[in-house]
């Protein structure tokens, strides 16, 4: 998607990277970056002392992504072309980003490959559009369906695409925007917290109208 029309974005980006708890000097794992739209307001978050990580599987995207960070100078910024199941990483991060990577938060596999990488406290927050319930938003879906077939999101778990997440990741908060058509999941990396003490979900439930 070319960054004039990914302009609406910027918002909602700027609160996901926000809900990391991010400092400076912080790691984090951009997985799924694509062209590197995010990576401006992770450098925010973590400054010039921190350490970014892009993953991407697309190779147009990867190379739209290294080409950014070569315009910009960004010298702690870095691109692997890889699989997020595939990808090795000797350390830990302090958060993830997962901006619209349906595919990668509907899958048991991804989610584990990331809840690996990540620091026992650690944050992950995932971004996407879902399908609304209740009338008459519902009438609604029929554009989001055009625009998972469109941007080929997964078509697992369109009403609630966090579903998968929240067996890895202790559940903080979930943010819906735009009248519930998108959502915001904050999740935490469980320190020896039991399973059965998972927080039900909607317990940090917040509506944002945007």
């Amino acid at each position: 998607m070319p960054d004039a029309v990914m302009g609406f974005t910027i918002p909602i980006r700027r609160l996901a990277i926000g809900r990391l708890n991010l400092s400076s000097g912080s790691s984090v794992i951009d997985v799924g970056c694509g062209s590197g739209a995010s990576f401006p307001y992770l450098i925010e978050a973590v400054g010039s002392q921190g350490v970014i990580v892009g993953i991407d599987i697309s190779p147009s995207m990867v190379s739209q992504a290294r080409k950014r960070i070569k315009n910009n100078h960004w010298s702690n910024v870095t691109v692997n072309e890889t699989a997020t199941e595939e990808y090795q990483d000797r350390k830990q991060f302090d958060g993830a980003l997962l901006f619209a990577m349906h595919d990668v938060f509907t899958s048991k596999q991804a989610m584990a490959k990331v809840e690996s990488l990540l620091k026992p406290g650690a944050r992950i927050v995932c971004v996407g559009p879902k399908l609304l319930e209740g009338f008459p938003k519902s009438l609604m879906n029929i554009g989001i369906s055009q625009l998972f077939k469109r941007f080929a999101i997964s078509q697992r778990d369109r009403d609630r695409p966090w579903r998968t997440a929240e067996i890895y990741f202790q559940t903080l908060e979930l943010i819906e925007l735009m009248h519930g058509a998108l959502f915001v999941f904050v999740g935490q990396k469980n320190i020896g917290l039991d399973p059965s003490e998972q927080p039900p979900y909607g317990l940090h439930q917040t509506q944002v109208s945007e």
